[in-house]
């Protein structure tokens, strides 16, 4: 079932981005392409090709991120990274190229939205089409400002090529207005997996909320999700029942808020798997066990046993593939992630995991922590969304109290820590956790890599540098316009 709806999308993302990329210029005018429907979807469809690449959501964004994690180290050339010192040659170079997917996804949205207007076409449709272009730039946006600070605004294909850095703030602004746009034209609910539907859009405005510390808007938006019971967690009493969120073969779930959809056709896989295993594990079919983690930082070693999340997550050894035998894994490297496996898969670009984005979790880490921000403390209602998080992950019922497995008796720094704490063991490997602790300030941040890695975090490590060829041809940038250190 999963292959052929993949078969489906793919059939749409790949035929336009193969038009809009190999029809020479001169032929791409709105006159000879935007002109039906059909054409309009295309173009939507070719927005999700770049956030899907291997140097963007298919594997780096989330490497270099969780590098930069209390819970995990890179090793190899992302290596450097886990040094705090900023990025070296290698992986400025992976940032840059997300930098260009991301920018390439902001210019195909921005394409939708001059070209498609003048469609003649049914206007809903047409409204929809624009909402998810709106929701798919704010999402790319996003990455750019929590990641790099101010960057480029580019909203018009008329813009200039020599544009200045936007403000942090100007960035947020676009962003709120897409994502308030998207959640009135995007519909209540989607019938292909991996599109937005309007509580997609407000999900992720709530994210953003939340980062810009706006409390009260991300605690309301957050909860008009839940109000509107569109998604509930999915239920787990074994450690395997996670496959039921995260496995290769799930298409979609009661928890899937947005993701981007892979698959085990060759070439359309989610390459990340490849980066997190080992060459020789049934997981993956090759790996340059690229991040692990080890058991003196907290979070691991601090982890309780009876969190299925655990056991989930974390493998020490695994069964070679070839020769059947069991393989401990190095002593100084300790530990690899196993949240992302594919056993069916049989080459480096061909695992079917999805790569989720926003899911059910968030929308409750949210709410929870945001209400107990505004509030002073937590209310009944902050603790209720966070325990039914940790509920799950011990495997009993989320909607029973249960004194053995609740927060409890917490005070507002207690609680939000444990919210810190959920987030953590929650996204796993997701690329959220860098981010995450950068919301705690740069004070926050030191103490935190401090005491779980002795590290020192530099500041040229909060923001990636600026592009090379963004300086180079971006004639109103000047090089006190770069982030500091680089």
């Amino acid at each position: 079932m999963k292959k052929l709806i993949y078969i489906f999308s793919i059939i749409l993302f790949t035929a336009c981005s193969k038009t809009l990329e190999e029809v020479p210029k001169d032929r791409l005018s709105e006159e000879n392409f935007y002109q039906t429907a059909q054409d309009a979807e295309t173009a939507v469809n070719a927005i999700y090709a770049p956030f899907r690449e291997l140097g963007y959501y298919g594997g780096f964004y989330m490497l270099l991120t969780e590098s930069c994690s209390d819970y995990a180290n890179g090793r190899g050339s992302f290596g450097p990274v886990s040094e705090y010192n900023g990025l070296d040659g290698a992986n400025i170079g992976r940032a840059e190229t997300i930098w260009r997917f991301a920018y390439q996804a902001i210019l195909r949205a921005n394409t939708v939205l001059e070209r498609v207007p003048p469609i003649s076409m049914d206007d809903n449709k047409k409204s929809q089409l624009l909402a998810e272009a709106r929701f798919l730039r704010a999402l790319a946006y996003f990455d750019l400002v929590r990641n790099w600070g101010g960057v480029p605004i580019r909203q018009s294909l008329n813009d200039p090529a020599d544009l200045p850095r936007g403000t942090d703030a100007e960035v947020y602004n676009l962003i709120i207005s897409d994502l308030t746009i998207a959640s009135t034209d995007l519909p209540p609910t989607v019938s292909i997996p991996g599109r937005p539907s309007l509580w997609t859009a407000k999900t992720l405005l709530a994210y953003v909320y939340l980062t810009m510390e706006n409390w009260e808007q991300a605690r309301d938006t957050a909860k008009e999700v839940m109000d509107a019971g569109v998604y509930q967690l999915v239920p787990v009493s074994t450690v395997n029942d996670f496959e039921q969120v995260f496995g290769a073969g799930v298409v979609t779930s009661t928890e899937d808020v947005f993701s981007f959809k892979y698959s085990s056709l060759g070439g359309l896989g989610f390459q990340y798997l490849v980066y997190i295993h080992g060459e020789n594990t049934l997981y993956a079919p090759f790996g340059f066990r690229t991040i692990y983690a080890r058991e003196t930082f907290p979070l691991i070693a601090n982890w309780s046993d009876n969190d299925l999340r655990k056991e989930f997550n974390l493998y020490d050894s695994y069964i070679h593939r070839s020769t059947g035998a069991l393989v401990q894994l190095p002593a100084n490297e300790p530990y690899q992630f196993r949240k992302f496996k594919d056993l069916a898969s049989v080459a480096v670009d061909a695992s079917a995991n999805d790569m989720p984005v926003l899911r059910y979790a968030d929308v409750l880490l949210i709410y929870a922590e945001a209400a107990n921000q505004l509030e002073g403390g937590p209310s009944p209602e902050a603790y209720d969304a966070l325990n039914k998080i940790r509920r799950r992950a011990y495997g009993v019922d989320v909607n029973t109290s249960n004194p053995q497995v609740d927060w409890a008796g917490l005070n507002q720094q207690s609680f939000r820590d444990a919210v810190m704490q959920e987030r953590a063991y929650e996204f796993m490997v997701e690329g959220k956790r860098w981010n995450d602790l950068k919301r705690l300030g740069s004070d926050g941040v030191r103490s935190i890599i401090q005491s779980a890695k002795g590290k020192t975090v530099s500041d040229s490590h909060f923001l990636w540098p600026i592009p090379k060829v963004e300086m180079d041809n971006n004639n109103a940038l000047s090089p006190s316009d770069q982030n500091p250190g680089y």
